[in-house]
């Protein structure tokens, strides 16, 4: 399937993004478009999708809390490619590929506490935690162990790119993308006052759905459609408050402030610390191309994390994180449980209106959309960015594939 579909891969690519397309996802936006169907419904294009988008950027691959203590492992899976995190001896975090140097095994199937090596199901190759190899049992004959060669420094643990913002750990597959700190700049600047090392998780709710990823982030970053499928988020923060997002690169961002807190956002829980008083009464959310989302209110981050599965399959997360004591405590478990509860019933007001998209664009009459001159600006860019990226990666990869 692989071999077939990504065969020529610059011009599969622009078969499915012509220069026409472009041209009119460019245009002024009330004459501008998004992408076709096919970038929803195609398996062909989800393998591109992969190859040149999620492997060549940073992308969410997981949670610092899900690797807490040295010997702690993750297996996940990233752009096709299965991973494994690993908090090491020294509490650095590292990702590898989840695979054997020998005859390719998959190393780890489920999460693990406080092991002392990665060691290979199927014939026991041994591997520290820092990726190197340790001892190939009977590997010149039955009792002659290897287990100090020179060329065991050849054979370890294949490594990713990764690194730690905050509480999040992301991955750069193919390594040539810039540093993580040219990348999440904008971000960064914005989150300044939010003391974010103060925050800890509380929890993570997980949603399987039957929608693309591209539709999942293209809603969590329109407000337009708040009035008509969130009518508690209307009451906190009505359309007349409300603005179009702002994009700056490969970041989209939206904000408001909110007259009253309310439980579930900013009322009954602790506060980061030293806020000014704009900051306390305000919600900002930003979309960070391709992967995640993150919103922060006074007393919480939600981190908002979509991996694709399938065309019209994906698994989306929300971790929740609390500031100080309020993620653990039992005196702030009703605030606590209000934060999740009220994250659950938004998303769920989403999930069925998500499948929606993914089962109109079935639709030959459906070309991409009439957009509205006021709001959809970052539902518009996300497509922009999803079809530059794609031409200008599969270019460098491909250079003479273009027909």
């Amino acid at each position: 399937m692989w071999v077939h579909t990504l065969r020529n891969g610059q011009a599969r690519v622009r078969e499915f993004l012509p220069d026409a397309l472009v041209e009119r996802i460019n245009r002024p936006l009330g004459e501008a478009t998004c992408l076709p169907n096919a970038a929803y419904t195609s398996q062909a294009f989800f393998e591109l999708e992969q190859r040149y988008l999620f492997r060549r950027t940073w992308v969410v691959a997981g949670y610092a809390h899900e690797v807490s203590e040295p010997g702690d492992m993750m297996p996940i899976d990233v752009a096709g490619i299965p991973l494994l995190l690993i908090r090491d001896e020294k509490k650095q975090i590292r990702v590898f590929q989840n695979v054997c140097r020998h005859r390719g095994a998959r190393l780890v199937d489920a999460p693990c506490s406080r092991k002392q090596a990665v060691v290979c199901p199927y014939h026991s190759w041994t591997y520290a935690l820092d990726g190197r190899l340790q001892r190939r049992p009977h590997f010149f004959g039955g009792d002659k162990h290897d287990v100090a060669s020179d060329e065991q420094h050849q054979a370890g643990l294949i490594p990713v790119r990764a690194e730690v913002w905050h509480h999040w750990i992301l991955v750069n597959i193919d390594a040539n993308a810039p540093p993580l700190t040219e990348h999440l700049k904008f971000l960064d600047d914005k989150l300044e006052g939010y003391d974010v090392a103060a925050a800890a998780h509380a929890g993570t709710l997980t949603f399987d759905i039957d929608t693309n990823w591209k539709f999942a982030h293209e809603n969590f970053i329109e407000p337009y459609h708040v009035f008509s499928a969130h009518p508690r988020l209307h009451d906190f923060v009505p359309m007349r408050d409300r603005h179009a997002s702002d994009v700056e690169g490969h970041v989209m961002w939206n904000d408001y402030q909110f007259k009253s807190a309310e439980e579930g956002r900013g009322l009954g829980l602790p506060h980061f610390p030293a806020l000014s008083t704009e900051q306390s009464m305000r919600g900002i959310w930003f979309t960070v191309f391709p992967s995640f989302g993150i919103e922060i209110y006074p007393d919480h981050i939600a981190m908002f994390h979509v991996n694709p599965v399938a065309p019209a399959r994906s698994q989306e997360k929300i971790a929740v994180y609390l500031v100080g004591e309020a993620a653990t405590a039992t005196q702030y478990e009703s605030g606590r449980q209000s934060v999740l509860d009220m994250w659950r019933d938004l998303n769920a007001e989403d999930i069925g209106l998500l499948e929606s998209l993914q089962r109109g664009r079935q639709a030959p009459g459906y070309d991409g959309g009439v957009l509205s001159p006021y709001w959809d600006e970052a539902p518009r860019s996300f497509s922009r960015l999803v079809a530059e990226t794609m031409r200008a990666e599969s270019a460098r990869a491909d250079p003479n594939s273009t027909e």
